[in-house]
């Protein structure tokens, strides 16, 4: 079984883990760590310039990159198949891609559980990616005292 974690490295998306680790080592599965980094947003002139923000954009990969990585050594640890990859792009889109081409059996994602207007505002990637999934989901919710649900 393959399964396909989005992560955002928040207490949310750690709870999703251990739910993805769970179930990986239950039915033998391998989990794949992902990350969506968006775009990196070109600017002219003022406080922050092009190369200045392709810099910030770099280190951020690089951050990411690592990170995966070493968690991805984690989970080896604990006995179970682990890779990762990062992709560039609207992150709910980026995500449904990735369990397409990895033809991943389930995605096992944080949601942070916002409602009412903050939801409206800022949409929510974990709801999108329910609607759009090539595959099931498993949302983990982080609840307001900190613990998942």
């Amino acid at each position: 079984m393959k399964i396909l974690h989005p992560t955002d490295f928040s207490e949310c998306a750690a709870l999703a883990e251990q739910q993805a680790l769970a179930l990986a080592q239950r039915l033998g599965g391998e989990i794949i760590l992902f990350q969506a980094l968006v775009e990196a947003p070109l600017y002219g002139e003022g406080l922050l310039n092009a190369r200045e923000a392709q810099k910030v954009y770099d280190a951020q990969r690089t951050w990411a990159e690592q990170s995966l990585a070493a968690r991805a050594a984690q989970l080896g640890q604990a006995g179970v198949s682990a890779r990762w990859r990062v992709s560039i792009g609207v992150p709910f889109e980026e995500i449904v891609k990735a369990a397409q081409e990895e033809r991943a059996d389930m995605i096992v994602i944080g949601t942070h559980g916002r409602g009412g207007l903050n939801r409206l505002l800022l949409g929510s990637v974990a709801e999108r990616v329910i609607r759009t999934a090539p595959c099931p989901v498993l949302t983990v919710r982080q609840t307001k005292g900190g613990a998942g649900a």
